[in-house]
């Protein structure tokens, strides 16, 4: 008998306008060696790997530009990290940070001109782009994520903590529960009576609306999922997101998936992936959406088949 994982879910805001690449093996190994690598604080080498991702040009994602930018800066290479973020810069011409002032991993960059400079690019683009944004709309929807996510955090460092406080993480789950409950009814109220606000009105902040309704039941996320697929096709949310809730309603209903994207507990406690719909085929489907082969996402999940 498996038991189902709860799942928690950490969503990444992107803008919809990113172009992401196609999936590359050489190049996912790359930079999750990378980030292996930061992770350990081996920020040179960390720093080296992503250089050695980004010569594979036609596979370069924006975020681990980025990332690489903040190796570089803790290894303390001012001039990597600045070319890696105007290459951002250069290759996404709708990209901008509004938090990157309170990167710490960006700190040592901050006495060059060039970081004014850099900031102040991102300024005109932040008012260019969200000259006709719904504000209000879009300051809800980030609020709401930022519950979302904040109250996830608490509930995994208290269920992670050593020794470990059942009491305590039982706290954090009913308290993460409440708060879905609630994101989930502003969600489903806003999709109801407003329809679907796309990312020319709430620009990143779009990301919202799958971040709550992939925690919701069943029942919602099968009344939403139309309105998700036709947000995938106009490039709101990325087709690898559209895929997750496909699996998980089938997780949910009792089918196999078939991308292999939900995990669950077996018998003797392990993580293993949820029943597939065709084991020989799966990662055809998920090459097809850009998706990295099904062991590599397996291992980052500390699963296994």
């Amino acid at each position: 008998m498996k038991k189902l994982i709860k799942f928690i879910y950490f969503a990444v805001l992107w803008l919809p306008t990113l172009c992401w690449a196609q999936y590359n093996q050489q190049y996912a190994a790359l930079t999750q060696q990378a980030d292996s690598l930061y992770k350990e604080g081996a920020f040179e080498a960390s720093s080296n790997a992503f250089g050695e991702a980004l010569q594979l040009h036609d596979y370069v994602q924006g975020v681990h530009l980025y990332n690489g930018a903040c190796a570089a800066a803790l290894a303390g290479d001012v001039e990597t990290a600045f070319a890696r973020l105007y290459a951002r810069l250069e290759r996404e011409k709708n990209w901008y940070s509004e938090n990157m002032d309170n990167d710490d991993d960006l700190v040592s960059l901050h006495n060059d001109q060039r970081w004014t400079a850099l900031t102040d690019s991102m300024m005109v683009r932040k008012h260019r782009i969200e000259a006709n944004f719904d504000k209000p709309l879009r300051r809800r929807l980030l609020l709401i994520y930022k519950n979302d996510q904040e109250v996830r955090w608490k509930y995994i460092s208290a269920r992670d903590r050593q020794p470990h406080d059942s009491i305590a993480e039982a706290q954090a789950l009913q308290e993460m529960q409440r708060v879905d409950q609630i994101n989930q009814e502003q969600i489903c109220k806003i999709l109801d009576t407003r329809g679907w606000v796309g990312s020319d009105k709430v620009g990143n902040a779009v990301s919202t609306y799958w971040a709550v309704i992939q925690h919701a039941d069943l029942g919602i996320q099968k009344k939403y999922f139309p309105l998700f697929q036709e947000a995938a096709l106009q490039g709101d949310i990325s087709k690898e997101s559209l895929a997750m809730m496909e699996d998980r309603i089938n997780m949910f209903e009792g089918k196999p998936q078939r991308y292999g994207s939900q995990i669950v507990d077996n018998a003797q406690g392990e993580r293993v992936v949820y029943q597939l719909l065709d084991a020989t085929k799966v990662d055809a489907w998920r090459s097809e959406l850009g998706m990295e082969p099904l062991d590599m996402y397996l291992k980052k999940m500390n699963a296994h088949r």
